[in-house]
């Protein structure tokens, strides 16, 4: 089944009775909102991730006293910004670790990937420790000089087919029919009851808001329960 927002359009409205039941919203409306408001919160617990690379061109010169000589800026994408940066690889010497790295993968002697895996290792831990410190939107401070750079990052998702099969149906699609629940309240909760030619009906908004507010809650607790990117392993 494909990730889009036709698909969620569909989820929700087959949880909202559709078509007997009318909403209030739009299909345009109702995807502009998630979008904006649903997509950017989910995406701070399940994030897309990136990379990005960093050179000498990128540093940021600046003509006044007193600024961070080692101030990079991060090449980004229109209206791209970063939710988080993961780890950030820099160094001087690629070469070796190239090489290693490229007989690792091509060589089909199992000795031999385990002795370049070993040796690449050796390089690293041999290596200049560069420390870091971002700053938002965009900007890499470094404590040492660097010839090459790479960022992993994490941004909000622009489309649903990046979001992982398993936290799009189990916490994506409930979040947003959780919201649309609570905003159909709101927009309800202004009227009791809807006269009509026929009867006077009853809008139940107090039930659409428990409901709203209880189904995210849980899609929340689950989110928070999400085991973190790094590992930590004490002995």
């Amino acid at each position: 089944m494909a990730q889009n927002w036709n698909d969620v359009l569909e989820y929700i409205k087959i949880h909202l009775g559709v078509p007997v039941n009318v909403l209030e919203i739009t299909d345009e409306d109702m995807v502009r909102l998630l979008k904006n408001q649903v997509l950017p919160l989910f995406s701070q617990y399940v994030p897309k991730k990136k990379f990005s690379m960093i050179r000498p061109e990128d540093l940021n010169r600046q003509p006044y006293g007193g600024a961070p000589m080692n101030d990079y800026k991060i090449p980004l994408e229109l209206d791209e910004y970063i939710i988080d940066i993961r780890d950030v690889y820099a160094g001087t010497h690629p070469q070796v670790l190239d090489t290693y790295a490229h007989r690792a993968l091509s060589s089909t002697d199992v000795m031999d990937v385990a002795i370049a895996n070993t040796f690449s290792d050796i390089i690293r831990s041999m290596s200049t420790s560069q420390s870091w410190e971002f700053i938002p939107p965009d900007r890499l401070i470094f404590d040492k000089e660097f010839r090459f750079g790479v960022i992993e990052y994490f941004v909000v998702h622009t489309s649903l087919s990046t979001i992982e099969p398993d936290k799009y149906h189990l916490f994506f699609k409930k979040l947003c029919l959780a919201n649309v629940k609570l905003w159909l309240a709101s927009m309800r909760s202004k009227f009791d009851q809807l006269n009509t030619p026929v009867a006077q009906l009853q809008l139940n908004w107090e039930r659409l808001q428990t409901e709203g507010q209880e189904e995210r809650r849980e899609v929340m607790e689950s989110l928070n329960l999400l085991p973190t990117d790094f590992l930590i392993y004490i002995d």
